[in-house]
């Protein structure tokens, strides 16, 4: 694309283009109440009540509130780009990673979708028809309406008439999941006391260490995420605290309900402990709603960044044909087999690939982007070598072994017999340290390689003239 093309987008997110300030329409408070719906996950209650027995109540909330404020505080700082921007986050990486560069970002978003659509399908899927089976509706069939049903087809149909319904869904929805957990929690201290459920021994199954890790590694997977939805935000400021909060205020609020209510039920499933306490049918809401909202999120997502790749295919086929694949993950394999695959992808391959380009975007670039540059190719700012920055994609993948390093021995990637680094991740653990690292480390590489500390690092990498540094689009008029 050449340098005349126009900065705007008037198909309300369904195009590639930029998205003016004056043509978004979501403030701080739409921000917080999507990313809010973005959380409210069954597997955010099972989270909680993955470690909730080996530290017992007050270690599961303490590392709880610690990790999910930490882990949630990097995505919600790489979507400032796309908010200042209006432009799709795979557009903006770019200007990190190079016109062709960004499509490894944009191959990770799509196959650890297929994952994690798969998971929550399946949980709906499961968690469904135990509910009614509870309340004495037996039918084999349940766990593919639910699963299939609410997991695949409702969410593409939403995405298929328009973006905007998700905007409008979460308004509604998320308040009313937002009091089932409060309920639920409420329920819990009043049948079993803080006293009672406090008292409970943890038997160290797992360490606080490997606990935190879960967190910040299940928080950082909304990297690949934030920037489809976050150039819909009026402000930088309003993306930021609406993301920043959204999604720890809901991680804090389920994961904490989930992780008691394993303690008191002594099981983690969410159909189990909401159908003991009383609470099926709003149990059943709970299931659809949250369903529906965050694949429609991933679905969205994963349509937009194919399309940054393929601009001339069709928003609506997109929408479909990234849908389909997560059906085999809805019947293949169990829950925690695919969960733990998937947190160990993201912090291996998703964390490092995101570190560089918070390194690139907030220390190298101090969040200066030349917007007409992102849509150019051969002679742009950043198409660096053959539309490749081998910079970033080096640190990339030197990030990715000192994750394995780090962290790859307590991962599915245990057949690796990698245990040299077990020692510090007992001090450290593995995602947040290597996000970073990868950020730091990038930044020192381009110092070197600039000499001059006013050089911008397309020009280092590509010896064209210095980019054109456009004015930030959230503060243009259309």
């Amino acid at each position: 694309m050449d340098s005349t093309v126009e900065v705007s987008s008037r198909d309300y997110g369904e195009g590639i283009l930029p998205i003016p300030a004056g043509e978004r329409y979501a403030g701080g408070l739409s921000m917080f109440w999507l990313w809010c719906g973005g959380n409210i996950l069954l597997t955010t209650f099972l989270l909680g009540g993955y470690y909730a027995t080996a530290l017992g109540a007050v270690g599961m909330i303490v590392v709880t509130i610690a990790g999910s404020t930490i882990g949630n505080l990097f995505p919600s700082l790489s979507g400032l780009r796309s908010a200042r921007y209006g432009v799709d986050e795979y557009v903006g990486m770019r200007s990190t990673y190079g016109t062709f560069g960004a499509y490894v970002g944009i191959f990770l978003l799509v196959f650890v979708n297929f994952g994690w659509v798969g998971i929550l399908s399946s949980v709906a899927g499961q968690s469904g028809k135990a509910s009614l089976g509870e309340l004495g509706a037996h039918w084999k069939t349940w766990y593919t309406v639910f699963a299939m049903g609410f997991g695949l087809v409702v969410p593409v149909a939403m995405l298929y008439l328009t973006p905007k319904s998700v905007f409008v869904l979460v308004k509604v929805a998320v308040p009313l999941l937002i009091i089932f957990a409060v309920v639920l929690l409420v329920k819990q201290l009043s049948d079993f006391g803080w006293h009672g459920i406090a008292a409970k021994k943890p038997d160290h199954s797992v360490s606080w260490q490997y606990a935190l890790e879960a967190n910040i590694a299940y928080a950082v997977s909304w990297f690949a995420y934030m920037g489809a939805w976050n150039r819909f935000a009026k402000s930088e400021q309003g993306a930021f605290w609406g993301a920043w909060i959204g999604l720890a205020f809901i991680a804090f609020l389920f994961a904490i309900v989930g992780g008691i209510a394993t303690l008191t039920t002594g099981s983690s499933d969410p159909s189990v402990w909401a159908t003991k306490s009383g609470l099926g049918i709003p149990a059943l809401a709970i299931i659809i709603f949250s369903t529906i909202i965050n694949n429609a999120m991933l679905l969205y997502c994963s349509a937009m960044g194919v399309r940054t790749a393929l601009p001339k295919m069709s928003y609506h086929v997109l929408v479909v044909a990234v849908a389909l694949p997560s059906t085999v993950f809805i019947y293949l394999g169990s829950l925690q087999s695919n969960f733990n695959d998937i947190l160990t992808g993201v912090g291996a391959l998703i964390a490092p690939y995101w570190g560089v380009a918070l390194g690139d975007y907030f220390l190298v670039r101090r969040q200066r982007i030349d917007l007409v540059g992102l849509y150019q190719r051969e002679g742009g700012p950043y198409w660096f070598r053959g539309g490749f920055n081998l910079v970033a994609l080096g640190v990339w993948l030197a990030g990715v072994a000192l994750w394995i390093f780090l962290g790859g021995w307590q991962s599915t990637l245990t057949w690796l017999h990698i245990n040299a680094g077990e020692p510090y991740f007992n001090k450290l653990t593995a995602t947040a340290p290597v996000i970073i690292v990868c950020a730091l480390a990038y930044w020192a590489v381009m110092r070197v390689l600039a000499h001059d500390h006013a050089a911008e690092p397309a020009v280092l990498a590509s010896g064209d003239d210095p980019p054109r540094v456009e004015t930030p689009l959230a503060t243009q008029r259309p």
